[in-house]
């Protein structure tokens, strides 16, 4: 029974893994392909004003989720570039948290308003804390 428990623990722990580096993966693509895009990292892009910053944090965000990945499938790379890969995710789901829920305001919110505003933290507060459960193992 304790090996089942363990087994899908790993299991499951590497699926968080691999959808939250996909994640990142996508985003950073999104926003080398497009510049941008809609919700989310979307917002955190849109704060940035020159178009060479948006390709700087795009490539990161890409360079972030692949350094989450390939220790999945190898021991190859060196820790301190997973550590700081994953700090950097860290720190940039924080600013998006910041940039597309905080920093627009609350001005003439109605109640519907509230109701998608508060969809929205939840779902960014979900991958930031799935995010903090893939990284605060290399972490430590």
């Amino acid at each position: 029974m304790a090996d089942t428990i363990s087994v899908n623990k790993k299991s499951t722990a590497f699926l968080l893994r691999l959808v939250i580096s996909l994640l990142y993966i996508s985003m950073g693509l999104q926003g080398l392909i497009s510049k941008g895009g809609g919700e989310g990292i979307g917002s955190l892009y849109k704060a940035m004003d020159a178009e060479g910053l948006i390709y700087l944090l795009a490539v990161i965000v890409l360079l972030s989720g692949i350094v989450l990945i390939i220790p999945l499938f190898s021991k190859k790379l060196p820790q301190s570039f997973v550590k700081g890969g994953m700090i950097a995710v860290l720190v940039i789901w924080v600013a998006v948290i910041f940039f597309a829920d905080i920093a627009p305001g609350f001005s003439n919110f109605d109640f519907s308003d509230w109701i998608s505003w508060i969809q929205a933290v939840m779902y960014h507060l979900i991958v930031l804390f799935a995010t903090y459960e893939v990284c605060k193992k290399g972490l430590a």
